[in-house]
């Protein structure tokens, strides 16, 4: 079961979103605690909004007052309403909130029934509750309840999702929701270091990201847009900013993310490396054939061309890791410039076992080492990955980012963490 926490200055927004779905019949309203009930055994928008917000003080200080919470079973799980009503009440008494007023929601708007709980934050002398390390407390709470109803483990969850999640179609309607729901996926599950790489992912699900400047008030700001396609790349509707969609999933969220996954992609580069020269000694002639042997391996290919042809990016993904790598960050041998000079004369192979091995032995017998059949098998990497980059660095390509695009976006997150830096130096 996952959880997901937010908190808004929003009591009205937070009450209509859901119900509007009981209105639509997507939703229920399954339980209900400190909260005024009419005669006719009704709860109404206006009754229950007027009920919290009596119950926030006027010189309340707290800003984001408001609690919303979603509680999302596995898929598979098909849980009873006294069931959810029993986890939602031992999930907030848990986390602090059992006394406070709420109100919970069943949705079925969706194959996923799930539960969304409104409260506040703040008690009725108009102190907060507490929320130190929430998220994490949360997650052994919803951990613990797992094993006390005996649901499908989270992790499970994470896993369906990816496999489950639809391309966005912008003939089905609800584009924004369908947008929002695989954004959101791809954020928590993937790591990437640039928009490139997460852009390789979103393409499976026919989305892409850009990068926008706006101003307001005479200040400049970085933001994202996400870009509806067709299957061919191209734009299939009008972009949604990403603040239309919610928190977690703007700018400030992915460059927190591309920093993060930085140190956590590193132990699994050599892995991944090793599955691409596997392939790549196989001399698949066509992009086709590569896709098709790199499958065959557990890992995904997007190659990016310019309108000319031209190879200018190519990113690797691991879906079941949650990894998407660019080549050149595999290593200097594995960036777009070698697999479009490869593509462009296949027969000229400098990944085959014959290249490799002869340049081996010349490298070898110049430093006076051992010939290559007395090397075990990371040492024999290791060498073949450093003259995989000697090749590319030399007469073989010349080599460079895979667009110029990644490239500006990583000097920019270079200047504003030297920048960060600097501030706290002063402070």
């Amino acid at each position: 079961m996952i959880a997901k926490i937010s908190a808004t200055e929003n009591l009205g927004g937070a009450l209509g979103y859901n119900f509007k779905k009981v209105e639509k019949g997507e939703a229920s309203i399954l339980l209900t605690a400190e909260l005024y009930q009419s005669k006719e055994g009704r709860y109404t928008i206006e009754e229950v909004f007027a009920d919290m917000e009596a119950l926030i003080p006027k010189n309340c200080r707290t800003k984001k007052m408001v609690f919303h919470c979603s509680l999302n079973p596995h898929p598979d799980e098909k849980l009873s309403d006294e069931t959810l009503m029993q986890i939602a009440k031992e999930y907030m008494e848990a986390l602090g909130y059992g006394k406070q007023p709420y109100i919970v929601f069943k949705h079925n708007d969706i194959a996923r029934e799930h539960i969304h709980i409104v409260s506040l934050r703040v008690d009725s002398k108009g102190r907060k509750i507490d929320d130190r390390f929430e998220k994490r407390r949360s997650k052994q709470i919803t951990d613990a309840l797992e094993k006390r109803f005996g649901l499908i483990p989270s992790s499970k969850i994470t896993e369906k999702a990816v496999a489950e999640t639809p391309k966005v179609d912008t003939t089905k309607g609800n584009i924004k929701e369908q947008v929002a729901s695989v954004v959101r996926m791809v954020l928590k599950h993937y790591r990437f270091c640039s928009l490139g790489e997460l852009n390789a992912v979103l393409s499976k699900y026919n989305l892409a990201v850009e990068e926008v400047k706006t101003e307001f008030r005479g200040k400049k700001y970085d933001g994202l847009v996400y870009v509806p396609t067709d299957d061919k790349g191209g734009k299939a509707s009008t972009p949604i900013h990403a603040s239309d969609i919610g928190r977690g999933v703007g700018y400030t969220a992915v460059q927190n993310k591309v920093q993060k996954s930085k140190q956590a992609i590193k132990p699994l580069i050599p892995t991944i490396r090793r599955k691409v020269l596997g392939v790549m000694r196989t001399s698949p002639d066509t992009e086709e054939k590569l896709r098709q042997r790199l499958e065959e391996q557990g890992l995904r290919v997007t190659i990016r061309k310019n309108e000319s042809g031209r190879i200018y990016g190519i990113t690797f993904i691991d879906d079941k890791e949650g990894i998407a790598l660019n080549g050149s960050r595999l290593g200097k041998g594995y960036a777009a410039n070698v697999f479009n000079g490869y593509f462009s004369n296949p027969t000229d192979n400098p990944f085959s076992d014959e290249t490799l091995y002869g340049c081996l032995s010349v490298r070898l017998v110049q430093s006076a080492t051992v010939h290559p059949s007395q090397l075990n098998t990371e040492e024999s990497d290791n060498l073949v990955d450093e003259l995989i980059e000697d090749m590319a660095d030399g007469s073989f390509l010349s080599t460079g980012n895979d667009d110029w695009k990644e490239a500006a976006w990583q000097r920019k997150l270079r200047k504003q963490s030297k920048v960060n830096i600097r501030q706290k130096n002063i402070k």
